[in-house]
């Protein structure tokens, strides 16, 4: 799912129906934000963590489309945002945004080749967050986004984030047993999730012996379901206001889906102000209601 093939100029090979509905819902959410503070002094900034190439190739009903991205689409919202940071690891990538860059000479655009996490912490605390507000995307390709970085996310008190949550890719990595869990695994999960509750959370000690008097490791009783859910307990814990996922599938619309779950996409706003995560989350929620 989240292999790329080769790829010419400024497209890549990734996606499906839920891309189209992950992008709308954020170029929605970003001409709302935008509206809702142009008549206030606060510098606005669009921070995309996995800013990819602007465009990519997408298959729907067994067709492929081209469909414009997170970056096109942020650098084409009316009104502008006052800047624009681009995050991305890989050279080639890299190329097609500097290109992108060439294309809007008049926008404040910086690019930065890094890896996400350690960018992301640089810009939350090189940031004047008194006077900047800012959007965030993130989708990540697999489980990327460790939850410190989330963390200093959420104490600028001034970042709106769209998080696109690897939800098949959580369920994937916690298999029925717990002696088929490596160190990596486990690490990998704790990295996400920002602890290590989440083994008593999912398993369960089984006490039946084996034939050899061998006692089984435990076994993960908790569902896909009870999973999100403690994603969206541990979030809820962490910024003043956080809305209910919306479930992304394999394949259909937003109203008729159809195959697998592969992502949760969460809003979560960190401006503690009730007054401010009010309005953020109700432009979310309206944005994703009607999607």
């Amino acid at each position: 799912m989240f292999e790329e093939g080769k790829i010419p100029n400024d497209q890549h090979s990734f996606g499906g129906s839920w891309t189209c509905i992950k992008l709308e819902a954020l170029e929605k959410y970003l001409a709302a934000f935008n509206t809702a503070l142009s008549k206030q002094s606060f510098t606005r900034i669009y921070i995309d963590g996995f800013a990819g190439t602007g465009r990519c190739d997408i298959t729907m009903n067994g067709e492929k489309t081209s469909v414009d991205g997170s970056a096109r689409r942020a650098l084409a919202v009316n009104p502008p945002f006052n800047k624009f940071c681009f995050i991305e690891l890989d050279a080639k990538k890299m190329a097609a945004l500097k290109s992108l860059q060439a294309e809007y000479p008049e926008k404040s655009i910086d690019i930065i080749q890094d890896d996400a996490n350690a960018a992301l912490k640089e810009i939350c605390k090189n940031y004047n967050w008194k006077n900047t507000r800012a959007v965030l995307f993130l989708d990540p390709y697999g489980l990327h986004v460790e939850w410190s970085t989330l963390e200093a996310i959420a104490a600028t008190k001034a970042i709106d984030v769209w998080y696109l949550f690897p939800y098949s890719g959580l369920y994937r990595q916690t298999a029925k047993n717990a002696n088929a869990l490596d160190a990596d695994k486990e690490n990998s999960i704790t990295r996400i999730l920002g602890t290590d509750e989440w083994r008593k959370e999912f398993y369960k000690p089984q006490r039946q012996a084996d034939l050899f008097g061998d006692e089984s490791g435990d076994e993960r009783e908790a569902n896909h379901h009870d999973m999100l859910n403690y994603v969206s307990k541990r979030l809820k814990g962490l910024f003043p206001a956080v809305t209910g996922p919306k479930i992304l599938f394999q394949a259909g619309d937003s109203k008729k889906p159809s195959g697998a779950p592969l992502f949760a996409l969460y809003f979560a706003a960190s401006n503690p102000s009730p007054k401010a995560f009010g309005l953020a989350t109700k432009i979310a929620k309206d944005v994703l209601n009607a999607l």
